[in-house]
């Protein structure tokens, strides 16, 4: 069989650049597409070309098509796969059909995406899977006042059935406040009860009736510190949710790979319980490759039906920190300052008009962000959660420093424009 072309979607994310990696030595050609121009992985140099496509959450048909006719430009020279990285996973794998012969997409089957995603689908199919999980209740918002049947009470936690990375899920802890929340949200939403404990991220492997990788790992650091993305992390035994894990895939019939959020108190008489289902890659791929087990790798030769190697097994106590974001938690307060971020958007400013080489300007850029003048409340803070991750690994390896750093201003800019991390960061 001919080495294939690989196709990777959201070529701007690190999940985009670790997929290349992994990728890189059983690929033909390897072509990165996103809809932004400047992306990680095409400053990596691990592609033979970079397309720009439509943005699949703005204008999903026309993102199908434009994948539908890049793939042909090359199917003709052997198979053609293509590895949805992010949030395009199920609307890839809802057009399966419409792709030639001999391409392939990297993503479960619809029908079993279609049992977990969104997440009040989820809600609905845990309630016959007898999977351990918090008592939810799914409702269209906005509701009038004293609307509402619910099993739930403040405080419980209220989530969007559509979203990622967080984003709309909030602690409601009075009745006063949970009223505003049913009055004030559009769409589905879900009312969770609390559970005690922690988060755990678990990824595995299924080929439709069993799993047969799993890893886990959990967030020792966030930035955001409550709820953002996982600066700090830390591999851990996958043993107590792999009952779960198994029911999972079992009732949905699950292929390929799966992420799953769990909370758990770490004590033998409290089963893990199941939050959410992503079916896509996590923001964590880096971590758990690093770790131990390529997932990439496994994913691609399953979905093009050749033979899997061992899919290896994680280092337990493993720690990884993503560079940029790490910082930013190391500085506590100081990244919600006004003053702070002016200062790192004028000298972005001066960056993009400087005449100066693009390696030099970058490193003033870099100098203003580490400015511990205006970082000096925050400097004790900064030395005590540093010694926690001094010996993590970083997700961007020395060697790879040289390129694929340019792809951190796209997380600078978007820092900068937004106030917050990009999606797939978290």
């Amino acid at each position: 069989m001919s080495k294939p072309t690989i196709i990777i979607t959201y070529a701007r994310s690190l999940m985009a650049l670790t997929v290349g990696q992994s990728l890189r030595p059983v690929a033909g050609k390897m072509i990165g597409v996103d809809s932004v121009e400047w992306t990680v992985l095409g400053f990596s140099k691990l592609c033979d070309d970079n397309r720009r496509v439509p943005d699949p959450s703005e204008a999903p048909e026309a993102y199908v098509e434009a994948l539908v006719k890049l793939s042909r430009e090359f199917v003709g020279e052997g198979p053609v796969l293509i590895m949805p990285v992010f949030e395009d996973a199920s609307l890839l794998a809802k057009h399966r059909d419409r792709f030639a012969d001999g391409v392939v997409i990297a993503a479960s089957p619809a029908e079993a995406i279609d049992q977990v995603d969104p997440k009040d689908r989820l809600a609905h199919s845990l309630e016959s899977w007898d999977v351990p999980a918090p008592v939810t209740d799914v409702f269209e918002a906005p509701l009038k006042p004293g609307e509402g049947d619910f099993r739930n009470s403040p405080p419980l936690i209220i989530k969007p059935a559509q979203g990622n990375g967080g984003r709309g899920v909030l602690m409601v802890e009075t009745a006063k406040a949970l009223e505003h929340e049913l009055t004030h949200r559009k769409g589905t939403q879900l009312l969770q009860s609390l559970v005690p404990g922690e988060d755990y991220c678990v990824t595995a492997m299924a080929d439709g009736k069993r799993v047969f990788a799993l890893s886990a790992y959990r967030n020792l650091e966030q930035y955001p510190p409550h709820n953002g993305a996982g600066a700090l992390r830390e591999t851990v035994l996958a043993t107590p949710f792999e009952p779960a894990m198994q029911r999972l895939v079992e009732c949905s019939g699950w292929t390929g790979t799966l992420q799953a959020d769990f909370r758990w108190t770490g004590a033998a008489d409290h089963a893990p319980e199941l939050i959410e289902i992503n079916p896509r890659l996590w923001a964590g791929i880096t971590h758990s490759v690093h770790s131990g087990i390529d997932y990439p790798l496994l994913l691609a030769l399953q979905t093009l039906g050749e033979p899997l190697p061992e899919p290896g097994k994680p280092q337990i106590g493993y720690r990884s920190k993503l560079p940029l974001v790490w910082l930013a938690g190391l500085t506590g307060t100081s990244l919600d300052d006004a003053e702070y971020f002016a200062q790192i958007e004028e000298s972005w400013h001066r960056m993009t008009r400087s005449d100066t080489k693009l390696h030099a300007r970058i490193a003033h850029l870099w100098e203003n962000m580490t400015d511990f003048e205006t970082l000096k409340d925050d400097i004790h803070a900064a030395l005590e959660r540093g010694e926690r991750g001094k010996h993590a690994q970083t997700d961007i390896r020395a060697d790879e420093a040289g390129s694929v750093a340019l792809g951190t201003l796209f997380i600078i800019s978007h820092l900068l424009r937004h106030g917050r991390l990009p999606a797939e960061v978290k």
